[in-house]
């Protein structure tokens, strides 16, 4: 099960998620807040969001999820279509 998380109160829902499917292999990801095909992504926010999301989990104690980056959006920006 994939989760992509922008804020806190995504990281808290995607821990009561895990605690009714902790059968399900977890991967988490950061999100991404500009979707707009002609804005580009500002890979230093998302980079730092990658760390606070990793920082947190790790923090918590919480090693169950597979943290990755949203490798589409590093390669391909906002652009739609590919």
């Amino acid at each position: 099960m994939k989760i992509v998380i922008f804020d806190e109160a995504d990281y808290q829902w995607a821990q009561e998620v895990h605690a009714r499917y902790s059968d399900l292999p977890l991967y988490l990801q950061p999100g991404n807040p500009e979707v707009e095909p002609d804005i580009p992504v500002d890979l230093h926010a998302l980079t730092d969001r990658l760390g606070w999301l990793t920082a947190k989990a790790m923090a918590d104690g919480w090693f169950a999820p597979r943290i990755l980056p949203r490798l589409h959006v590093l390669i391909w920006g906002n652009k739609r279509g590919v």
